[in-house]
């Protein structure tokens, strides 16, 4: 049964989406019709619910996606495709430890504390004080409480040195931070980018030559949706484009106080017997 502080998505009959939080005596207001949220918690997750005007609105539980696309925001979000994609390469577990500069409006924060899980923690420093009130606010709001925000500059904060398991840097001039990120990211684990443009990407791998990082990965993550409608599919009219480009590093032990790229330092990783058996 849903209870006043719940989060449901409402769908109507075009699929547009709206994310709404439960309270006693709300109501929603829909071009085709209001429903109070009265009605919305007797329906319950997968119900359905007939609006003022005749017409259904499906009541559906919000994922983590919907909820980042939906929620308020302060500074652009992480698209959902690329914080995943993030995870996917700080390799994160439950109950580690990750270090996160730019909160934003908390999007990534989310996605990262989720990995780790209760038992891990999230370190979010972010310059701005209205971006870090926005970004503690969302992630509040939506139940997680393993991230610690902090006000400040990650450049001048005094961490452990490798305390973290991951790092994960969306600002515009990483370089600025990058010496305190890997003074604090655990050798042989993971540091990533989030820049819009491939030049900050080129910047950022000329600048991080002088740190003990071993480039790996430069991404970009497309997602394609498609329209079915049998017998009728297509590709969706609108789409999301280019968001930003990845740049995965692997904190290494130095070499000749050099950063490399994976080529340069072996190649692809091989398995089994060489040619020679």
């Amino acid at each position: 049964m849903l209870q006043p502080g719940d989060w449901v998505l409402l769908l109507d009959p075009k699929a547009r989406r709206y994310l709404v939080r439960l309270k006693d005596g709300g109501r929603f207001g829909h071009h085709v019709g209001g429903v109070t949220h009265e009605q919305i918690m007797a329906a319950g997750y997968g119900g359905r619910v007939r609006t003022t005007k005749d017409a259904w609105l499906w009541v559906l539980r919000p994922s983590l996606e919907d909820y980042v696309l939906l929620m308020k925001r302060g500074a652009t979000v992480t698209y959902p495709k690329d914080a995943a994609a993030i995870v996917l390469l700080l390799d994160l577990a439950p109950g580690e430890r990750v270090l996160e500069a730019g909160s934003g409006s908390g999007a990534l924060a989310l996605f990262l504390a989720r990995a780790v899980g209760p038992a891990g923690e999230v370190v979010s420093y972010e310059r701005r004080a209205d971006f870090l009130a926005r970004a503690r606010e969302n992630v509040e709001a939506w139940g997680t409480r393993n991230v610690d925000f902090r006000h400040g500059d990650l450049a001048e904060a005094a961490l452990e040195p490798e305390g973290f398991d991951g790092v994960a840097l969306d600002v515009m001039e990483p370089w600025k931070v990058l010496a305190t990120a890997v003074r604090a990211l655990k050798t042989g684990r993971s540091l990533v980018l989030y820049l819009p443009n491939i030049t900050q990407v080129v910047q950022a791998v000329r600048e991080a030559a002088g740190q003990p990082l071993l480039l790996r990965r430069v991404i970009e993550v497309g997602h394609r949706d498609w329209d079915v409608r049998p017998p009728v599919a297509h590709p969706h009219f609108r789409q999301v484009g280019h968001t930003a480009f990845l740049a995965q590093f692997t904190k290494v032990r130095p070499v000749g106080g050099q950063a490399q790229h994976e080529e340069e330092s072996g190649g692809e990783p091989q398995s089994g017997q060489d040619e020679d058996g």
